[in-house]
């Protein structure tokens, strides 16, 4: 996601959190990179209190569960929520990759990942991204775990 918020008309201000949606094996990747400008601080804050822990490596290593966090996909958007509901991060429904969503909802989860002070590219390599997160882990610059997807189903009127 590379969409841009605007101060005023004639200043706009990149967004501070880029995302990238990938499979690995087929399983659902999020990798979200988060610059230290704009919300950017305060979505690492948040992500700390609810439980989002650091991780030692990315290459070869499990995820960790737990994060009192999730992902709640509705019609127009994805957020990404914690345990009261509060959004921590939304993402436009049609930037979220195809793929991504249809292995997200068969296996309910997603693996996320979140670099400190870094920007991803979307003409990135895979294999490329990963050997980056892996070194980001290593450095002390990434945290991640495994965390629910949820949809939330189009509830049909009550008529009397």
């Amino acid at each position: 996601m590379s969409d841009a918020t605007s101060v005023n008309a004639a200043t706009p201000v990149p967004d501070a959190v880029h995302l990238r949606f990938l499979l690995v094996r087929g399983l659902p990747l999020l990798v979200a990179a988060v610059e230290p400008h704009g919300r950017g601080p305060q979505l690492l804050a948040a992500l700390d209190e609810r439980g989002l822990p650091s991780i030692d490596g990315f290459l070869g290593v499990d995820l960790p569960r737990g994060a009192r966090i999730g992902f709640m996909v509705e019609p127009r958007e994805l957020r990404l929520v914690d345990e009261q509901d509060a959004t921590l991060l939304r993402a436009a429904r049609a930037d979220v990759d195809h793929d991504w969503l249809q292995a997200a909802r068969r296996v309910r989860g997603t693996m996320l990942v979140v670099l400190r002070d870094a920007v991803l590219s979307p003409d990135e390599d895979p294999r490329d991204l990963a050997r980056r997160i892996d070194e980001r882990a290593r450095a002390g610059a990434a945290s991640g775990a495994i965390v629910g997807v949820v949809e939330e189903r189009p509830k049909l009127p009550l008529l009397f």
